[in-house]
């Protein structure tokens, strides 16, 4: 057997090669652990993608015949110094191609090799194809002093059609889609034309970050924009399986996973739009995936690791994956352990609190969110505070007129939400985009405008009749009438025309006053003097009120609630 390992240009020359793609997925068919996240479709693309931030490494073995008898693709990450397996944190599972029978002699020296060749560097493979041999570490005294195997709890689901149906049968699957089918039209669809996945994907990539960013103050396609081109890659060499939920043609919820041998769906991507929320269209989404991947003759649906509530609703049984890592040195293995360990702990600790971990990434956000804010952030929290207590303002004016050159106002679109610059604003991006996601399941709606890649100008309209809780905000009592109330209006510090916010609000009123012609309208929330002038020019007038639930309030709430979660965790 011929072992080599290849770095940097010469590993890319290798894996372009049409011999060795052809040789490396001749012995992908013969390897039994593999995954999607192993054959050349997937890690290609991702080592052209990511060279700039990762140095690809490969290790193979060829028979004298110069067949290939072992693989293992891995990348030197040049900021965190170590090596993980090739697709790091976009590859769900990461390991080696041996053929059965081969005695895991290739892993052994494919080891060796990458300790003599970078020495005190760090391995990570997280996580291991299920099934795949581990016999050789644990047979090995000295692999225990230096390698560590965590093992993982896997959720999965057995797909059946006897098992699909009773999901469906359920009483919260029927109740949320007959909810959801009173909004309109439900469909359930598989996007396999390329073409019709490009024309959707940027909406999903929104839904995904609007949640992410939400949850864990990280939007992951907005901040590494391979991640979507790898994506596009994915799907248009046919490894993608993604799956639509519509409403009337707009997109409810939606999954993008990886297939395994045509017979293992592998969850990835799942989002939904906030303003179905309330209907669950996500868990309405994956029981017609059990149902429809039946006829695809898939036979699992992997939930993959993580704990998530909702997996476990679905999941059938469960097996164990492992995340192996080979340390440096024994001391880095002490050191390194003691802190997962600790993190760990940490982690359980605050699940047994009722915590989530986004909590945790909130509270730290918060400590760090004058310097997110900057200057003008800061003064703009100090003027909040020194505006007095926000008052009532009712439409007396007839309907405006149409503008000659309509602005491009836009309504609830997450693509706005996600762009709004906190520089100079009261509240963070993440306060914003938490405090967008609680209006929009609460069937708020948002007008926006956008400009220039920023959130521009935005107003809170809520339109819900009569008799469904609707009260305006900093009031005891519901209003005694139907009623169209806008409120919180968002102008960036760089809009300074007068005239382009007098034409935002006047061609919103143009449209609530076409859809709603019985219902007053109100304009409710503090405003700087400028906005005040602007919101009478357009035909508000003065009524007494005032108002208790600005941003800031709330979000000081949360963290008051998020402090009592945390004492109560620390008495324990």
């Amino acid at each position: 057997m011929n072992l080599a390992l290849h770095t940097g240009n010469l590993a890319l020359h290798h894996v372009r090669s049409d011999d060795f793609q052809l040789k490396w997925k001749k012995l992908y068919a013969r390897c039994p652990w593999v995954t999607a996240f192993q054959h050349p479709d997937f890690v290609t693309p991702w080592y052209e993608l990511y060279q700039t931030q990762f140095l690809p490494v490969i290790i193979l073995a060829e028979a004298e015949d110069e067949s290939l008898t072992g693989l293992l693709t891995l990348a030197f990450c040049k900021e965190g110094k170590q090596l993980v397996g090739a697709g790091e944190r976009q590859a769900e599972y990461q390991g080696w191609l041996e053929a059965k029978d081969a005695g895991n002699i290739f892993i052994r020296d494919a080891v060796k090799k990458i300790r003599n060749h970078f020495p005190g560097v760090d391995l990570r493979l997280k996580y291991l194809p299920p099934d795949i041999p581990l016999n050789w570490i644990l047979d090995n005294r000295e692999y225990s002093r230096i390698f560590s195997l965590r093992s993982h709890p896997r959720p999965i689901m057995k797909i059946n059609e006897a098992a699909m149906s009773s999901q469906r049968n359920k009483k919260t699957y029927r109740r949320n889609f007959g909810r959801l089918k009173k909004s309109g039209d439900v469909q359930f669809e598989t996007i396999t034309r390329h073409d019709q996945f490009i024309r959707v994907f940027d909406e999903l990539c929104t839904q995904y970050d609007f949640r992410q960013g939400t949850l864990y103050r990280h939007m992951p396609f907005s901040s590494d924009p391979a991640k979507k081109l790898l994506y596009l890659e994915l799907h248009k060499r046919g490894l993608l399986h993604t799956t639509i939920l519509t409403v009337d043609g707009e997109i409810a919820a939606s999954h993008s996973g990886l297939l395994s041998n045509d017979s293992t769906l592998h969850m990835g991507i799942s989002t939904h739009a906030p303003s179905f929320a309330a209907h669950s269209p996500g868990t309405l989404l994956l029981s017609m995936l059990g149902v429809h991947v039946v006829k695809e003759k898939i036979s699992v649906l992997d939930l993959t690791p993580g704990g998530d509530g909702y997996k476990e609703k679905f999941a059938t049984e469960h097996d164990v994956v492992f995340e192996l890592t080979a340390y440096g040195d024994v001391k880095a293995r002490l050191r390194k352990e003691a802190y997962l360990s600790g993190k760990r702990f940490l982690k359980n600790r605050m699940h047994q609190a009722g915590l989530r971990t986004a909590d945790a990434w909130a509270a730290m956000g918060k400590l760090s969110s004058f310097k997110e804010l900057g200057f003008h952030g800061l003064l703009a929290r100090l003027r909040d505070a020194a505006i007095s207590p926000p008052c009532l303002y009712r439409y007396c004016a007839d309907k405006p007129r149409a503008a000659a050159n309509p602005l491009l106002i836009s309504k609830d679109s997450l693509s706005d939400i996600v762009r709004f610059d906190p520089s100079g604003s009261p509240i963070t991006r993440w306060e914003f985009l938490n405090m967008a996601t609680e209006r929009l399941e609460r069937s708020n709606h948002l007008y926006s405008f956008r400009s220039d890649e920023k959130l521009f100008m935005c107003c809170w309209v809520d339109a819900r009749p009569a008799g469904s809780n609707q009260q305006l905000a900093g009031h005891a009592s519901a209003f005694s009438e139907n009623a169209v109330v806008l409120f919180d209006l968002y102008v960036h510090r760089q809009v300074k025309d007068e005239e382009l916010v007098r034409r935002f609000i006047e061609q919103i009123l143009s449209e609530l006053t076409d859809c709603h012609k019985t219902k007053a309208i109100y304009f409710s929330g503090a405003l700087s003097d400028e906005l005040q002038a602007e919101i009478k020019h357009c035909g508000f007038s003065d009524l007494p009120g005032r108002r208790d639930d600005l941003p800031a309030v709330a979000t000081r709430r949360r963290y008051a609630e998020l402090f009592r979660k945390g004492r109560k965790w620390i008495q324990k």
